[in-house]
């Protein structure tokens, strides 16, 4: 009897292990779909304050004149995941014209860190024009690092800055 018991409780461990019944072909099937993941080429990696900011209110037509001045709400304009504030409407205006040459390099974050394969958020009142792009700097330390070699330091940041949004950047709305 005990022989029998044992034998039964193998049989119905085996028959549990031994994965769900086939489904029957004839009766309908349910798939669940989740959504579909996030291609590198859909994220962003800007660096903004809570409220969506960049360049901590900076306007970023402004730097042009060496002279980085907060903008205000009442003119306002968006790219690349960020709101940028600005001094006037003709700053404004001037930015919407050419969005991509007038917003900061790297999202706002700091160009050197970049250069050095890393995501490190900058001061928005460390700067330089280089090549006629704003870049933004963690400190003057990394400024002045950068400097040393702007031409080589920018290729590599410009080298590394896919990936670095890729691992590090936030699906696009």
């Amino acid at each position: 009897m005990r022989l029998i018991a044992v034998c039964l409780a193998v049989c119905l461990a085996l028959a549990a292990c031994s994965g769900p019944a086939k489904p029957d072909p004839s009766s309908p099937t349910t798939t669940t779909t989740t959504s579909a993941p996030v291609k590198e080429s859909d994220k962003i990696l800007v660096n903004v304050d809570g409220d969506g900011v960049g360049l901590g209110g900076h306007d970023p037509v402004s730097y042009r004149e060496d002279d980085p001045m907060f903008g205000s709400d009442a003119n306002v304009a968006e790219h690349g995941g960020a709101k940028y504030r600005f001094a006037s409407a003709d700053n404004k205006a001037k930015f919407e014209a050419d969005k991509a040459k007038l917003a900061p390099g790297f999202g706002g974050y700091c160009a050197f860190a970049a250069a050095q394969n890393r995501v490190q958020r900058a001061d928005p009142t460390i700067f330089t024009i280089h090549d006629g792009q704003l870049l933004v700097f963690t400190n003057r330390s990394f400024k002045t690092m950068f400097n040393k070699d702007p031409a080589g330091n920018k290729k590599a940041a410009d080298a590394n800055w896919p990936a670095l949004v890729a691992k590090h950047g936030k699906p696009a709305r």
